[in-house]
């Protein structure tokens, strides 16, 4: 099977660029103008429900992408016992995370100074950051060798592909 062309990268690179200044924008305009009603607690769980919609939409399209853009070899890492279900539960531990930080901030912890709601995001964040890395850790020491192959395959020839689709532009401009 031949390689696949690395297409459209610039076009979803802007697409991301633009949803990514249009959440902030939507933060700065939520904040400054719409947010009067609101307790802090309600104002954070709103923030953290649209970055979990930014993250299903910008996750979402690229996820889907780099699957397509994946030839046969490269779908031999998902062979390495472990792997696909840890790439599954990550993406389900990240979001359920979202949700359920959304549903606290909205419904559980009320009445809170903003370094306490800070407190709670941190301490949330760390654990979870010990969770992931404790899933992660023992098993990317345990296929090591196997990981540095692929990886070092797959960065070189994502690059290849990435400075490609930038060549074929400037192609076109100068034309």
């Amino acid at each position: 099977m031949a390689e696949k062309n690395f297409e459209h990268g610039l076009l979803k690179a802007g697409f991301s660029g633009a949803v990514g200044i249009g959440w902030l924008v939507f933060i700065i305009l939520f904040l400054a103008f719409y947010s009067e009603g609101y307790q802090t607690n309600e104002k954070i769980a709103i923030i953290l429900l649209s970055l979990l919609v930014i993250t299903v939409l910008l996750g979402g399209l690229w996820a889907f992408w780099s699957l397509r853009m994946m030839s046969k070899k490269d779908w031999e890492i998902f062979k390495i016992k472990g792997f696909k279900w840890r790439i599954i539960g990550s993406i389900i531990y990240g979001l359920a995370l979202l949700i359920f930080l959304t549903y606290g901030f909205w419904y559980l912890w009320k009445d809170f100074s903003f370094w306490q709601y800070l407190a709670i995001i941190l301490v949330i964040a760390l654990v979870s950051g010990g969770v992931l890395a404790a899933m992660w850790a023992s098993w990317s020491s345990k296929y090591k060798d196997e990981m540095d192959k692929y990886g070092k395959e797959f960065g070189k020839k994502f690059e290849e592909g990435f400075k490609e689709s930038f060549e074929k532009k400037d192609e076109k401009d100068k034309d």
